[in-house]
């Protein structure tokens, strides 16, 4: 598989989700200081919290509806509102006006409508990739978005200050090339009406939304997925949470190789060094994991994962972090495009938007559980936590192990039902090409 290869849908959603991310890198993550200094710590982290619990709540929606209208209605409909909201945040910063509350009050507004585009914008990438091909596209975009995060918040770090109203006019004119790109060149994949039509006739009845998410939730190997994948990704949410807060307490103003740093620089040494390992090693991942097998992989990966970021949370020593971080990142690299293409077989064609939206709650999940991590921290020492952190990973091995069956005879049966779809003259191709 080669990326010339890929469905249009995919190369137009890499080339400008490229350009999207290294737009937004610019600003984002300095948003928390913008807010901070001028309404406060505390309103900031409410105003935070209120656009996770916003996107949560229309994630529903958008991926009910993504699933009864069609995935490109309801992407050209939230990068409508992505255009309107940056540009009104570049004209809130710009030399005319100086407005924080509009930029808040677009902040949230762009927050919510993500609820919208995720399930129906990764649903769409879905309906046109197969199990042979999906690791080597979320490998790819897992890179790109690396990078883009890389040099693009190098960039905004120096002129974020005093060039906001700039670096929001990029991110105005990069919202409006994708929704001018979504408009002409991306193809709708997936014939809502026909699909709800023949579920309807099959069933005897219509789904609503809360109907259509039970099914979700009773979905046990899928939730025991998500289940484990919360387990393993919180090692990592605790870099920003409990072992950045140990790292600044403990770690005492030292030199090594002739740079002096304190625990709080450790900490940005590392975030950093995973950063530019991710991308200088995800193209090699990519290649690995397409010589062997999803399943040998994935436990390959996770297991170097929790090791790495297990004696993280457990020592302070500053070359032994380093060394745990790049075993960390290999795992990472290798772990990330296998586990998003395993997901991908657990769903069904007719639901995707809605179980997308519900493995939406891994990441706020692993936000929560980072969270009280820095509780549990206060009474228990490093190396116990580090403890917590193996067998929490562990566990989360340990549930990817028992859904794997599940998950292999999940592919066989989407594919026999995509081969009894198709046409005869299809089949004949299918055999042919088999």
């Amino acid at each position: 598989m080669r990326f010339r290869d890929f469905h249009p849908n995919v190369k137009i959603r890499i080339y400008v989700s490229f350009i999207t991310s290294f737009a937004q890198s610019l600003t984002f993550p300095f948003m928390a200081i913008y807010f901070a200094h001028y309404f406060g710590e505390a309103f900031t982290g409410l105003l935070f919290l209120a656009s996770i619990l916003l996107s949560i709540a229309t994630g529903f929606y958008g991926g009910y509806f993504a699933d009864r209208v069609g995935r490109k209605k309801l992407m050209v409909l939230a990068e409508a509102v992505f255009f309107g909201g940056y540009f009104l945040t570049m004209m809130a910063n710009s030399p005319w006006l100086i407005s924080p509350e509009i930029t808040a009050f677009t902040f949230l507004l762009i927050s919510s409508f993500w609820g919208i585009y995720g399930p129906a914008g990764d649903a769409m990438l879905l309906d046109v990739t197969t199990s042979e091909n999906r690791t080597l596209m979320y490998s790819i975009m897992y890179w790109s978005h690396n990078l883009t995060l890389a040099v693009g918040a190098s960039i905004g770090a120096f002129f974020f200050e005093k060039h906001r109203f700039i670096l929001f006019a990029v991110m105005t004119g990069a919202v409006l090339l994708s929704l001018l790109t979504t408009i002409f060149l991306v193809q709708e994949t997936y014939d809502a009406k026909k699909e709800r039509e023949e579920r309807e006739r099959i069933r005897g009845r219509k789904d609503g939304l809360i109907r259509n998410y039970l099914q979700v939730i009773t979905d046990a190997p899928f939730m025991l997925f998500g289940l484990a994948s919360l387990l393993i990704v919180t090692l990592e949410f605790q870099l920003q949470n409990y072992i950045g807060i140990r790292l600044a307490k403990e770690v005492p103003e030292q030199s090594l190789f002739g740079i002096s740093f304190n625990g709080v620089n450790l900490l940005g040494f590392l975030q950093t060094e995973n950063t530019v390992l991710v991308v200088l090693l995800a193209a090699f991942a990519a290649v690995i994991t397409r010589r062997f097998p999803e399943e040998k992989m994935l436990y390959v990966g996770s297991f170097l994962y929790i090791i790495g970021y297990s004696v993280i949370t457990a020592v302070n020593l500053p070359v032994l972090l380093l060394l745990a971080m790049l075993l960390a990142t290999i795992g990472e690299v290798i772990k990330v495009p296998v586990q998003q293409s395993l997901f991908a077989e657990m769903i069904p064609g007719h639901s995707r938007s809605a179980y997308i939206a519900v493995n939406g709650f891994v990441w706020q999940g692993a936000r929560v559980l980072s969270s009280l991590g820095v509780l549990l921290g206060t009474v228990l020492s490093g190396w116990e936590m580090g403890l917590v952190a193996f067998f929490m990973g562990v566990g989360g091995m340990f549930l990817y192990r028992t859904v794997m069956p599940e998950i292999q005879a999940r592919r066989e049966k989407w594919k026999k039902e995509e081969f009894s779809s198709s046409t005869d003259d299809e089949k004949r191709e299918v055999l042919i090409g088999s």
